[in-house]
């Protein structure tokens, strides 16, 4: 993923800050939910390129290119025109470099396969490829999935904010566990819809990921069966030395408990 700086030139004869400060911040909301950049923390500053007053701002973005019009949605677009409306053009931007804390994007936005995946380490699209693991940019599949792109976006934050507490183990671990781990939990019922319906849209078989931590011994492990059908979803070998489990006819993908390996 790269690091790229946007810069907004203001022509409004009255400036008002506040305002158009907002306007940025919902189109930085769009562009999160579109997938055109990754995470919550955007940095947005008062900024002059060439002479030009405007504002600035410091985003990821999966692709090079990910914030051409080409990959906008309808909701970017409102949102690009509404800050235009308060004098405030987007003049383009420049790539700063690459990120080399984040994961690099998928080369194949259609793989054979994918899975619904996310910890709460990762800081990319939850949607990865089956042939190589790397997340695939959301606006590549539904751009033109206005809700349902933003219900994958907050099904991400919900999963990551369980996978946190359960990873400090301090305040509602357990229940934070049991929605990431249990097939039935509201958490998992949520993104395996979500899965579903992605799957409608790109006639691409979509996994989702079921968390496993516990368990009584690696022996037991090794003789799981699907949570859901009871079909034997064991596989010879581990995908990308994390799933150990997959079931075809359920789409559910595992891995041996955290705590054998």
């Amino acid at each position: 993923m790269y690091l790229i700086e946007t810069f907004f030139k203001l022509t409004a004869l009255e400036n008002d800050i506040a305002e158009q400060s907002r306007l940025l911040n919902v189109l930085i909301d769009q562009w999160r939910y579109n997938g055109q950049i990754i995470g919550r923390e955007i940095p947005l500053y008062l900024a002059e390129e060439n002479g030009q007053q405007g504002f600035a701002m410091r985003v990821i973005c999966p692709e090079q290119d990910s914030l051409l019009p080409k990959n906008n949605n309808l909701e970017v677009n409102h949102a690009l025109q509404n800050a235009e409306k308060c004098g405030l053009i987007f003049e383009g931007f420049q790539l700063i470099g690459d990120d080399l804390n984040s994961d690099q994007t998928a080369s194949n936005s259609y793989p054979t396969w994918q899975i619904l995946y996310t910890t709460h380490l990762q800081s990319c699209s939850p949607l990865h490829s089956g042939e190589d693991f790397a997340p695939i940019p959301l606006y590549k599949q539904l751009k033109n999935q206005l809700d349902l792109s933003q219900d994958v976006i907050k099904w991400q934050e919900n999963w990551q904010a369980c996978d946190q507490l359960q990873m400090n183990g301090a305040i509602l671990e357990h229940q934070a566990l049991k929605e990431i781990t249990n097939h039935q939990s509201t958490l998992t019922k949520h993104g395996r819809y979500l899965a579903q319906e992605i799957e409608k849209i790109s006639h691409i078989p979509t996994y989702y990921y079921l968390y496993r931590v516990g368990g009584k011994s690696l022996e037991n492990e090794q003789h799981r069966h699907c949570p859901e059908c009871g079909g034997n979803w064991a596989l010879k070998e581990p995908i990308f030395e994390i799933f150990h489990f997959k079931c075809d006819q359920c789409r559910l993908i595992s891995n041996i408990s955290w705590n054998f390996l």
